[in-house]
């Protein structure tokens, strides 16, 4: 009986730890997990007048007066405004003051609050989006929108990571660690320098992103990885260190590393190439390693089997094909690194079509061939490129065309440039000397064409537009009337006899045709007006908002009320109504 019992306690004791495991698992789990906000719904812009900076909503009402040096919109769909001034060209800093949508002070609690520039590029909201950093006796910590403490105003410094939203770098006495949006710590400030590696999947964009990290020896940096979670995967102890960001698995991680001076290949932490190569570089269209040793290069594969010796002066890959050149001579190999024999070809790539192959020959001429090299299209081409429905680009003499695969042009070859508008079944033509656009159906049959002209592609239309006119079509071909895009609008831009105006949905005109250029109601409910090359603004009722004062070199400027949509390289979108576009300023 006794037996029994101690048996049942222990089922019991062993239950309990198990529980208590996974509890610990999926806490940790959920610390490191965050979801970065997408914003929708913007409700509020950055204004621009005489130089200083205020807040419209978007309904164009003036929130905060443009009265400050600068002014951080964090997140566009929450008022929260960080407004600057007086800046110390010391301390190279401004004194911020955060207000609401009713310009009262908030967040007053912490001091010099800001808001984090993303470090990606250029980006529709170019901040952290959740949270923002404060300074208290001359420490930072981050909060949230509310004003809760996230972390206690610890580190020297806070920014954002490459590649990395809602993770941060921030540093402690010159050492550097990582934090993320929760607080969570993923790396301890004890490194020299942090960077992403730069990994990006499209189904979790940069959700597995991980970290090259560097410590300070006597012999140099030294260099090692430590995943997402905050896992060290490889120590610290590589003189490079770089992951092959083209391997896009969800187990396996792919490094290029250096150890005195000569480069190996990792899979994960396994060693699948030993170091003894003077550069690895990845192939990803074939997914094949060019190695270099004695500086002469071989191919290998992920796996770290060598199918080319490296004995050659250099490896290119040609479609299905690997070149190897010494001397004088091309050897051409396939994938697999067997030699083919006889064959002038040193490039042959599929396309979408089985039967043809865009192949190159040793003087760099394209032509079109079949799987087993039967020439179908030879015309001295220096650039062929497939389309769907049997049709290619082509160039010659730094001219483009298209042909059919009779090879009879069907383009004439005169173009600047030929390219597939957007991945979609319309082909887009330019030439410079007159700059004119011209756009063809999958068929080859014109579309439109416009001088001096551009394009605007959206999910199931394209736009063009010139300084005189502008049309819209499906990507079959068909034309369309704004009335079938913009259902919910009540006005629609029509040309009369050259002159520009606006009518209903039953065709008749409300705004009079006196205009040179107007544009189509956007979202907002707003058109621009042109007269006597200066713009102006109605609304979604035909009233002048703005008379045409409007000094704008660009094509279809975009209007919230009576200002206009800066062309700013920032990201975050900007508006004015100073009679000239106002000069970009930076923000320190």
């Amino acid at each position: 009986m006794l037996k029994g019992k101690i048996k049942w306690i222990l089922i019991a004791i062993v239950a309990v730890i198990i529980i208590c495991v996974v509890a610990i698992l999926l806490i940790r789990q959920n610390q490191f997990h965050y979801q970065i906000e997408k914003i929708t719904n913007f409700q509020y812009r950055v204004l621009i007048k005489n130089g200083k900076y205020g807040v419209i909503d978007k309904q164009a009402n003036i929130v905060i007066e443009p009265i400050y040096d600068a002014i951080q919109i964090p997140n566009p769909s929450k008022p929260v405004f960080i407004c600057m001034n007086e800046y110390d060209k010391e301390q190279k800093k401004y004194k911020t003051t955060v207000l609401n949508e009713k310009a009262e002070a908030i967040l007053t609690g912490y001091e010099n609050v800001q808001a984090i520039p993303l470090d990606t590029g250029i980006d529709e909201v170019p901040y952290e989006k959740s949270v923002l950093q404060y300074i208290q006796n001359g420490k930072y910590g981050l909060i949230n929108f509310q004003g809760k403490k996230i972390t206690e105003p610890i580190y020297d410094k806070i920014s954002s990571i490459h590649y990395k939203e809602g993770t941060f770098l921030v540093k402690q006495e010159d050492k550097v660690g990582a934090i993320n949006m929760k607080g969570t710590t993923i790396i301890k400030p004890e490194y020299e320098t942090i960077t992403s590696d730069n990994y990006y999947d499209e189904t979790n964009p940069n959700k597995t992103t991980g970290f090259i990290v560097s410590q300070k020896t006597e012999d140099g940096y030294r260099y090692g990885y430590i995943n997402y979670c905050g896992n060290m995967i490889l120590k610290p102890e590589y003189t490079e260190l770089e992951r092959v960001t083209e391997i896009v698995e969800n187990k396996d991680v792919y490094f290029i590393a250096f150890q005195n001076g000569q480069a190996g290949l990792l899979k994960n932490n396994k060693v699948i190439l030993n170091y003894e190569y003077e550069d690895i570089q990845y192939n990803s269209l074939n997914h094949i390693f060019v190695i270099q040793r004695n500086g002469k290069q071989g191919a290998v594969t992920k796996e770290g089997n060598i199918i080319i010796a490296p004995e050659y002066d250099t490896i290119l890959f040609g479609g299905i094909y690997i070149d190897a050149k010494a001397g004088n001579d091309i050897y051409v190999f396939d994938l697999q690194g067997n030699r083919i024999e006889n064959n002038d070809i040193i490039s042959m790539t599929k396309t979408s079509n089985p039967n043809y192959y865009i192949a190159i020959d040793k003087n760099d001429i394209y032509t079109i061939v079949d799987q087993n090299r039967n020439v179908l299209i030879d015309n001295n081409y220096t650039y062929i490129e497939y389309l769907p429905g049997d049709y290619f680009i082509v160039a010659r003499d730094g001219k483009n065309g298209v042909i059919n695969i009779e090879g009879k042009s069907v383009i004439d070859i005169k173009h600047t440039s030929i390219f597939p508008l957007n991945g979609k079944n319309v082909l887009q033509t330019e030439m410079n000397d007159t700059q004119t656009v011209t756009l063809y159906t999958k068929d080859m049959k014109k579309i439109v064409e416009m001088d001096h002209a551009i394009v605007k592609t959206y999910d199931d239309y394209f736009k063009i537009a010139s300084d005189k006119d502008f049309a819209y079509y499906d990507y079959e071909g068909n034309k369309l009337e704004a009335q079938q895009i913009f259902g919910q609008a009540t006005l629609f831009a029509k040309k009369i006899n050259d002159k520009w105006g606006f009518v209903d949905k039953a065709g008749n005109i409300k705004v009079a045709n006196e205009y040179d250029m107007v544009t189509d109601f956007n979202e907002y409910g707003y058109a621009g007006i042109q007269k006597d090359e200066k713009w102006g603004v109605i609304d979604s009722q035909g009233n002048i908002l703005q008379e045409p004062i409007y000094e704008l070199d660009w094509i279809q400027p975009t209007f919230l009320g009576k200002y206009y949509r800066i062309q700013s390289w920032y990201g975050d979108a900007r508006y004015s109504d100073d009679i000239k576009e106002p000069e970009e300023v930076t923000e320190d």
